[in-house]
């Protein structure tokens, strides 16, 4: 049984004490952290100055995090920082990595947190970033080819090893082993895809437009409803099933496929 760390299970693979550098697998049934997550992201953020503003006098919690990303941006209209154009606005820390805090079933986390492994019937992670305008990306290598909803989702999307990154309504993903589209009802879309696959994930928060790349390869808009605005703040996040593994790019090394007018979430 592994050591319980901030009250969670923490088993590394060579069975001995969990180390920064080591890999760890993570076990999880629902998210019980939100607290933890969003008081480390606030504090330690890489905002624009009228979202640094929000501060953190509050306690954070799942309940109140719309309501700091509407002050944020009432904020920023009253300011009238933006004239004509939307600047893009995140929340979360300068490096953004896989939150081993925020994950559903088996994960295997490898030790930079980028790369991931299920071990259980569909486990799902999001990062430690959210995005609320302007037009953002990141990219996954695929290092199996079997079935896995990528994409992004809300803070507000409860997940379970039935049920995830698509399944709910405020998340969006892509299965290119099913060839689909997922958002509660799911549709054909994209193609195929293969092992070693770069599959670049793109949200544009101002007009609420998801769309999905294979290699650099535009597969179309998947999702041009996207609920954006007051309260909606989006994850990139995965859900694998049992084996199936795959490794993020969030900004720590160049893109593979750059796109123009979009920026890395990190």
């Amino acid at each position: 049984m592994g050591e319980r760390y901030k009250g969670k299970d923490i088993t590394p693979d060579s069975g001995t004490d969990p180390r920064p550098n080591s890999r760890v697998k993570v076990v999880s049934y629902e998210d019980p952290f939100t607290f933890q997550l969003l008081q480390r992201i606030f504090q330690d953020q890489c905002l624009s100055s009228e979202a640094g503003a929000i501060g953190t006098e509050k306690a954070l919690t799942l309940q109140n995090l719309p309501s700091v990303l509407d002050r944020a941006a009432d904020e920023t209209v009253s300011q009238k920082f933006v004239k004509h154009e939307k600047t893009p606005k995140r929340i979360g820390p300068a490096e953004v990595v896989f939150d081993i805090s925020a994950n559903v079933g088996t994960l295997v986390v490898e030790p930079n947190r980028l790369g991931l492994k299920s071990h259980s019937n569909f486990s799902t992670m999001r990062a430690n970033c959210c995005v609320y305008q302007g037009k953002w990306l990141y990219e996954l290598m695929l290092g199996s080819k079997g079935v896995m909803q990528l994409g992004w989702c809300t803070i507000k999307c409860k997940f379970s090893q039935e049920e995830g990154v698509g399944d709910t309504p405020d998340s969006y993903a892509y299965d290119g082993s099913r060839v689909r589209k997922w958002n509660v009802k799911t549709q054909r879309y994209g193609e195929a895809w293969l092992t070693g696959d770069v599959i670049t994930c793109t949200i544009d928060c101002d007009n609420g437009i998801i769309t999905f790349y294979r290699n650099g390869k535009c597969l179309g808009e998947a999702f041009n409803n996207v609920k954006v605005g007051k309260g909606y703040a989006y994850f990139p996040a995965v859900s694998l099933s049992p084996s199936e593994n795959v490794c993020a790019n969030f900004g720590a090394t160049p893109l593979q496929y750059p796109l123009q007018l979009f920026i890395f979430i990190s």
